[in-house]
């Protein structure tokens, strides 16, 4: 009698709609049956999404801790090395450039490097050394201006002036460095007697560079280099 009484309501229990049942976490956080349905259903798919999100998370963390030591540790790495002198001074910086080469420090390593060789004479090595990092880095990089001024520089120096005209051109598309590659172009153009395309150039440079009426704060180019500028316009313009 105790057994089918207890039979009873139990099943009474189960087919009583006004008796609340816990199935679970899901079943006490109040959701939808649908949404209940859908998670059970897929909870090992949606485990798996969570497991490769928060691996993501993780990794991602790790690495920008990893980025910023290396960092520090090749900034570090190349002050050391400008300390040095001789010999000394560039087995350091080929080392900076060797384990760091993908930070701003390998960068600037390869440009001391660069111009050690060109004040040895070894234009050609400077040359390639030089190309090699332009050709490396991204046009979004923000090193590359850094790359292509010198490299202007330097074929200027070693008098080709062609490829000099086609850095400074390149120079030029990068934001905040027109002044610079405009005075450099009309220089190269005074150099192959091309005086139209200097003195368009320099006037360029001067009307990009001329500090206007109620602007505040210095002329975005020093006076100097204005001064020199105005000096070959008027020259040219005799």
């Amino acid at each position: 009698m105790s057994k089918q009484q207890s039979s009873f309501h139990l099943k009474d229990l189960r087919e009583n709609p006004h008796v609340e049942q816990h199935n679970g976490i899901l079943d006490q956080l109040d959701l939808p049956p649908s949404l209940i349905g859908f998670l059970q259903q897929n909870q090992r798919k949606i485990w798996t999404v969570v497991i490769i999100v928060a691996a993501v998370v993780i990794v991602t963390s790790l690495y920008d801790t990893y980025r910023t030591y290396s960092l520090n540790k090749a900034a570090k790495a190349y002050d050391a090395a400008l300390l040095l002198e001789g010999e000394q001074r560039v087995a350091a910086l080929n080392k900076v450039k060797d384990e760091y080469s993908s930070t701003p420090s390998g960068v600037w390593s390869q440009i001391q490097l660069a111009h050690i060789d060109q004040e040895a004479g070894k234009y050609k090595e400077a040359l390639e050394r030089l190309e090699g990092l332009n050709s490396e880095l991204g046009e979004d990089d923000l090193l590359k201006p850094l790359a292509l001024a010198n490299l202007g520089a330097l074929y200027e120096q070693n008098k080709e002036l062609d490829k000099a005209v086609g850095a400074y051109e390149a120079l030029q598309k990068k934001q905040g460095f027109e002044p610079l590659a405009l005075s450099s172009l009309g220089r190269i153009y005074e150099t192959m007697d091309k005086k139209d395309q200097a003195v368009a150039t320099y006037q360029r440079y001067m009307s990009l560079t001329e500090k206007k009426e109620g602007d505040a704060g210095p002329a975005p180019q020093n006076s100097l280099a204005r001064d020199m500028v105005q000096a070959s316009l008027n020259r040219l313009l005799q």
